[in-house]
This record gives structure tokens, sequence and C-alpha cells, in this order.
């Protein structure tokens, strides 16, 4: 009895304590976790989708989740005695009854023998002209369009609104057999009004639309057709050394020069992408520009020394190359020069063994070159045309008109600073651009090796015309007194008729050797005077058409800005020199 006594006060003191206490509050103190509420995430091992040859086992590569539950997998759909597309299912469950997301890994049963899918969209090419023009209420004729594939193309030109002068958008969409969707082409349709007064918009719409972006088609189809693994290059370097070879050499030849022709209309226009980042563009298809009274051009040496590398660098890139080793310019020395020992002074290191190689491997060597800058001119050709078709709404904004057809006039000056200083009166001893101890400057002379000056200066007078006959001499007309347009247009057209003349009357006579012509001081005077009297027969009728070629660039320095109010480029004077 004692000993349950003295047991006593001990039981009664567990008890209160297992029942919280003497007194207070009845409720417990012990925390209670909080229940698991987090679903496990399901990793997949291996490939997905997963590609498993026709009758081939399937193996399953199996899945993990983040908190170590085992994944129950459905592969029973798959069946791999029969081409298709299967879905295999991961699900998983955890301790707590968490439910995982259900992935599923994409099974391909392929068949390898069979052709593989066809996963490559048709190419829609427009017919006719893009943008195209239509005059006001007249009905509008769809060009229509094609694919490389054969597909038939949906045409949408709903928008189009004859009885509403504006821009409108034809769609062409295609899908081939395999559903694959061509990459939709626009066609830019101008509704005009060609009895409505010129305006600004209106002059400088004709323009791009008319002129500069045709022209810059024009040269990359040109182009593409020239760098093609079967155009002229390549056909004359499979012929080097066969009884084809000189024929094959004149193709490429006579193809250059297609292209050169085409060059010279954009040459009147290097405005827009072709003018970003100080020419860039343009100097990469074409290379020959006039700064501090000298000529760039191409670099004959430097020229010969890309020959070297691009036969012994298997990373040569002509895309990286100065201006000077590239372009229309280097094609043309490398096509057209007859010399195949290499140009450089004898401490260029990179060309000393050249000329111990064997004619047949120059030729093969220099011919591997042209086919790779003819391949580079195509490539910046066709970015100019692309990036223009971009461009061209915003060079049209009507809130910027202003500066765009001041940069278009601009670009007209080219005809003062290159056409007559630089290709002409350079040359001849006329403009100040000689050394003071010549007296003419052959170096100047544009295309020395192909010897088509002459054409050059014509297209780039017939290009002048053209675009000044785009509505330019209606805006002009508006402000002169009676049709200066007229003359100005006529001074254009002699400059034209006396180079074909020329050309017609001897055209083995380049400029090249009619500039040699002027080979002492009573040349050079007789020169002079047939400059100042350019109408009026002379021994050196070279020396008038500069006096005919000045005849317009005064125009262009005074008449051509009053009239159409805009200001003289920099760098042209502002007298008639």
């Amino acid at each position: 009895m004692k000993r349950f006594q003295f047991f006593l006060p001990l039981i009664m003191t567990l008890a209160l304590v297992a029942c919280g206490g003497g007194g207070g509050s009845s409720s417990s103190s012990v925390p209670v976790p909080p229940s698991d509420t987090t679903a496990p995430v399901i990793t997949l091992n291996g490939d997905n989708p997963q590609s498993v040859d026709l009758n081939a086992d399937y193996v399953e590569a199996g899945a993990s989740t983040d908190t170590g539950e085992s994944v129950s997998i459905d592969a029973g759909a798959v069946d791999t005695a029969t081409v298709g597309s299967y879905s295999v299912t991961y699900n998983a469950t955890d301790a707590a009854g968490n439910v995982a997301t259900e992935v599923i890994r994409t099974v391909n049963v392929i068949d390898p023998n069979s052709e593989p899918a066809d996963s490559t969209p048709p190419l829609i090419t427009l017919n006719g002209n893009n943008p195209q023009t239509v005059e006001l209420n007249d009905a509008y004729s769809e060009a229509g369009a094609t694919t490389d594939t054969g597909e038939s193309v949906n045409i949408d030109s709903s928008s189009v609104d004859v009885s509403v002068v504006g821009t409108y958008e034809v769609i062409y969409t295609a899908i081939d057999a395999a559903g694959n969707s061509a990459q939709p082409v626009i066609r830019i349709v101008n509704v005009v009004d060609s009895t409505a007064s010129a305006t600004k918009v209106s002059v400088l719409t004709a323009i791009v639309d008319e002129i500069v972006i045709p022209n810059y088609k024009d040269l990359s189809d040109k182009a593409i057709s020239f760098a093609a693994n079967d155009g002229p290059i390549a056909a004359y370097c499979s012929a080097l050394d066969t009884d084809e070879e000189l024929s094959a050499l004149h193709a490429a030849q006579d193809d250059w020069k297609s292209v050169m022709q085409s060059v010279q209309k954009t040459e009147m226009h290097i405005i827009g992408p072709a003018a970003k980042n100080s020419n860039s563009l343009r100097n990469r298809v074409y290379f020959y520009q006039e700064q501090d009274n000298l000529v760039e051009t191409v670099s004959t040496c430097a020229t010969d020394v890309a020959v070297v590398n691009a036969n012994s660098q298997p990373d040569f890139q002509v895309s990286v190359s100065a201006y000077n080793q590239r372009s229309m310019s280097a094609l043309e020395y490398l096509l057209f020069s007859t010399e195949l020992d290499h140009t450089c002074s004898d401490n260029v290191s990179a060309v000393s063994d050249w000329n111990l190689i064997s004619v047949e491997e120059r030729k093969v060597q220099r011919c591997a070159l042209s086919q790779l800058i003819a391949e580079d001119v195509a490539v910046n050709a066709s970015q100019i045309h692309g990036d223009w078709s971009e461009y061209r709404d915003s060079f049209l904004n009507p809130d910027e008109i202003g500066t765009t057809f001041e940069l278009m006039t601009d670009g007209l000056f080219y005809f003062e600073k290159y056409t007559k200083s630089a290709k002409l009166n350079g040359p001849i001893g006329i403009d100040a651009l000689c050394p003071a101890d010549q007296l003419t400057c052959p170096e100047f002379i544009e295309s020395p090796y192909s010897e088509t000056s002459l054409e050059n200066i014509k297209i780039n007078a017939e290009q002048l015309i053209a675009i000044f006959a785009s509505g330019l001499d209606e805006l002009a007309d508006e402000a002169a007194s009676g049709s200066w347009s007229d003359s100005f247009k006529a001074l254009i057209t002699d400059v034209i008729n006396m180079t074909s003349a020329i050309q017609a009357s001897e055209p083995s006579e380049s400029l090249k050797h009619r500039v040699a012509n002027i080979a002492s001081d009573n040349d050079s005077a007789a020169c002079e005077s047939a400059f100042g009297s350019p109408t009026t027969e002379s021994e050196f009728v070279i020396c008038n058409l500069g006096g005919l070629v000045k005849r317009v660039t005064d125009d262009l320095k005074i008449e051509f800005v009053t009239y159409l109010g805009v200001d003289l480029p920099e760098g042209s004077g502002g007298d008639t020199d």
C-alpha cells in the first residue's frame, strides 16, 4: 500500500501532462506535418520522337521521375510491322497519391528503303513586271505565276481596284502534293492616271516601279545566269585546253558585256539599298569610283594574288575580299586580259612562282577565281533587288518624299561626276584630273580590257533620259518658262546619237585607242577646240562628244536644280566646269 502511495503523484503528474496540463487551453501544441500535394515530374530517356525501322524491334528507352517513383509505360499501340506514327504513354503516381502529368513519346516506324518524305516547299516565280502599272479604268491583266515543281498557283487579286488611283497587292500562293506551302509572293499593282498633273510622289513612284526595281531585277537575273553551274564561265572553265576553248571564252566575254550593260543602267540610280554603308552592295557588284582626282577600280596585282590564294587556301572567300579584287571589274581583267603573267612588283612573295606555272594551269586557276567572283556578284545583285522590294514602301512614304526626291535627283549627278569627268573628259585631258606632266589620263578609262567604255557612256545617257522622262520633265516645265524639258532631252539625245555614230563608223576604235591618239600638244589643242565646238566636225570626235556631254551637265547644275527645286549634291561645283 505504501508502494502505491509513492507512485500515485507521479502517475497523476504524467496524466495531467498528457492531457495538456492542469488548466488553461485544452488544444494540442504538437505540430502536424502538411500533406504532400506536389506531383512527380516524368523525364523521358532517349529520343522523342523516336524512329524505328519497319519490322525491327521497338526498344523502350524508359523514363524516370524527379522523386524516384516507378513509371508506368504503355507501348501497346506501337506496331513495327506497319509504317506510321504511334504514341507511347508514360504515367506515375507518388506515395501521397499525386499523379504526374502524362508524357507521350512519338514513335515513327519508317521504311528505310522508301523515298524520304517531301518536305521542300515549291518556289513561286512571277511572270511579267513587278511592280505592274495599270492605267486608271483600264482592265487589270493578270500576268500569272509558276512554281519550280509545276503546281498550280492560287492568285488573289481581289484588292485591285482599277477605278481608283493607288497601290494594290496581288497575292500568290501554292501547295504541293505533299502539303508543303510555298512562301507567298506579292505583286505590287499601281493604278495611275497618266493624264493627271505630275507630283513628286507620282514621279518618284514611277521611277522606282518602272525603272529602278526592274533594272535591279534584270541585273540580278543576268548575274545569276552568268554565275550558274551550267553558265558561260563554267562552260569556259570546262573547255580549257580543248578545241572549244576560244569560242567558250568569247561566249563568256559576251555574257560579261551583257551583265555590264545592266550594271551601267543601275549606275544612274545608286540610291536606297545600293547606296547604304558607303555604296557597299554596289561596290561588291561593280567597283569603280573617283575620289580626290583618282579613279579607284580593280587592282590587277591584288587580283593576281587572289588567284593564287583562291587555289591554295581552302578557306578562301571572295565575300571578305577587298573591293579592288572582286566585282565585275576584277572579272573584266580575268576574262579579257591576254597577259597571263602577274602584274605585281618583285617583292610580292605570294606570286613569286606564278610565272613559272604552265600557261594551261594559269588559265585554270584564273578561271576558278572568275567563277567564285561571278557567284559573289550574283549574290549581291540579288540582295540589292530583294532589299528594294522591302525598302520600296518606306522610300515612297509621302511624309518623307522631300528627302527621297532629293536623293533620287542627287543620284542623277552620277552623269556629271562619272560619265562626264571620270569616264570621258578626264581621260581626254579636258577636266583637271590628270597629273601635270600628262596630256591625257588613259588610266581613268572605265573598261580598258573589254574596251566597252563608249557603250557605258551611251547607256548612262539613255538611262538619264529615261528617268527624266518619267515625270521629272513635267515637274520641271511647271516651273520653267516654255518647254525647257524638250531642250534638255535633246541635249542628252545628241550624246546618244554621237556615241552611236562613233561606234558605227570605226567599231574597232575604242575610247582607249582614241585617247592614245592625243599624243602631242598640238593634238591636245585640237581636242580642246573640238570640245569647245562640239557640233563642228573635227579629227578628235571623242572630244566633240566630251563637249556634248558637258552641255548636258551644265543644264543639270543650273536649270535642272532650279526648275525642280532641289539642291546641288555635295561635291558638284556650282559653276559649269
